[in-house]
């Protein structure tokens, strides 16, 4: 005799060259620590071949392909169902509503706080989200700030300050736009690396990359300014390069929490609009460098960035510190224990 089916939570988030990986990626260390807790993932992302081979690559239970609201609902109301977690504002407008209208517990995984959406629980894990909680009056539990931080196994399986900075002659950096840099940040901060402070640069690659072209010819420019560049595509161990980095030169989204876990003073920029919020806090607060937005930037200004940053080990120094103190490893275990337990 088989005994009852284990209780099942639906995830549904998208990723795609133009929305990038982060909501996928942050959705799936909800559903590392769900199954630790014995539920059942039902993981519906939506999106093309290099989103599936990424949840093989991780780990990941999911399904991808395009999901109808029809199809989510539809597996929502199984009888072993407890709950529906979310991922991204389209999403939510087109499930939200009627979730809710069947009764269903729903999870809101949030960045911007404009979310006026009947929700369960709302999420947003970024560093000023504790400040929005007034534009969440719907939601039941509000779950906000880096107390909720949402990282993959990948980055945890690393002690809290792994990454120790060696202030040496020669910085060992990493480079990391995103899942895709839809905007070519990768490309053109190799173009304009100052060669003032000659760098060993570890360039990530994300599985949405495209512009190869482009980034071919960066880093031969990078080269002859005497840095020397590691291409890394859709690495394996993120955390690894994390923490035997120095710094980092990165875009405003969820790597800073991964970053500020790991002890890896970081200079960044709001690549996209739903990042300057997060870029201005974090900069106020001396967590992060840089913290202007991508498109304000003319070259002379992001080399002068750039420079300033590699050139100030006191600055390094002091980031590290600062964003070290905001940042554990228990937020996926807080979420599935105080939304989804």
């Amino acid at each position: 005799m088989t005994g009852p089916a284990r209780p099942a939570i639906v995830f549904r988030a998208d990723a795609s060259h133009g929305l990038g990986f982060g909501h996928v990626a942050r959705v799936s260390a909800v559903i590392e620590e769900a199954e630790l807790a014995g539920a059942e993932p039902i993981a519906m992302f939506g999106g093309d071949d290099a989103v599936a081979a990424w949840a093989r690559r991780h780990g990941i239970p999911a399904a991808v392909g395009a999901w109808p609201a029809a199809a989510v609902l539809a597996a929502a109301t199984a009888p072993q169902v407890r709950a529906v977690v979310i991922d991204g504002p389209a999403l939510a407008a087109a499930l939200l509503p009627a979730l809710a209208e069947r009764g269903i517990r729903t999870v809101l995984i949030d960045d911007a706080g404009d979310c006026a959406l009947p929700v369960d629980a709302v999420v947003n894990h970024n560093f000023h989200a504790p400040a929005l909680a007034p534009r969440y009056a719907a939601a039941r539990l509000r779950l906000l700030g880096r107390k909720y931080l949402m990282l993959r196994r990948a980055v945890r399986r690393y002690a809290r300050g792994a990454c120790r900075p060696n202030p040496g002659v020669r910085l060992r950096v990493v480079i990391s736009f995103g899942g895709s840099d839809p905007v070519g940040a990768t490309a053109r901060t190799l173009r304009v690396m100052p060669p003032d402070r000659p760098t060993d640069l570890v360039v990530v690659l994300g599985p949405g990359f495209r512009d190869v072209v482009a980034l071919e010819a960066a880093a031969e420019a990078a080269t002859a300014a005497g840095h020397t560049v590691e291409l890394v595509r859709d690495a394996d161990d993120i955390g690894q390069l994390f923490v035997r980095a120095d710094a980092a030169i990165c875009s405003a989204g969820g790597t800073l929490g991964e970053l500020a876990y790991l002890g890896c003073p970081a200079l960044a920029f709001a690549i996209v609009p739903d990042q300057i919020p997060g870029a201005d806090s974090q900069l106020r607060a001396g967590l992060i460098s840089g913290g202007r937005t991508w498109s304000s930037l003319s070259d002379a200004a992001l080399r002068a960035e750039l420079l300033a940053f590699l050139s100030t080990d006191s600055l390094r120094r002091d980031l590290r510190q600062r964003a070290l103190a905001t940042a554990d490893d228990a937020g996926p275990h807080r979420i599935v224990a105080e939304a989804l337990g």
